[in-house]
């Protein structure tokens, strides 16, 4: 019983390593109420929520008639517990989880 906690506690912290969490990694993605901004969280090209959260800023500043009634930043990929080896995203990087959820916009 001890080895497959055991071995079960490995895979799960060994998944959340850097190395192996790069190749499965989610890429997230964001939108503001209307749709009229769209964000990709890709791992690995360099795009990040913190470019995310300046991007979005520099977009209201473009479009000041966006800049009124609901100005918040929502994600639109749903959270997935079951796949442990976004838990250390989870933990660690809790902001872009805890947006407030909106079901993707469909391009007509």
């Amino acid at each position: 019983m001890k080895k497959i906690i055991l071995i079960i506690t490995v895979i799960i912290i060994g998944s959340n390593l850097p190395f192996f969490s790069f190749f499965l990694e989610e890429n997230y993605t964001y939108s503001n109420k209307d749709g009229s901004f769209t964000y990709s969280e890709e791992s690995g090209k360099g795009k990040s929520y913190w470019g995310c959260q300046r991007l979005y800023g520099y977009f209201l500043c473009q479009h000041p008639e966006k800049n009124t009634g609901d100005i918040r930043l929502y994600r639109t990929f749903t959270i997935k517990p079951w796949r442990f080896w976004e838990w250390r995203q989870m933990i660690f990087h809790s902001e872009r989880f805890l947006l407030p959820y909106q079901t993707p916009k469909v391009s007509t």
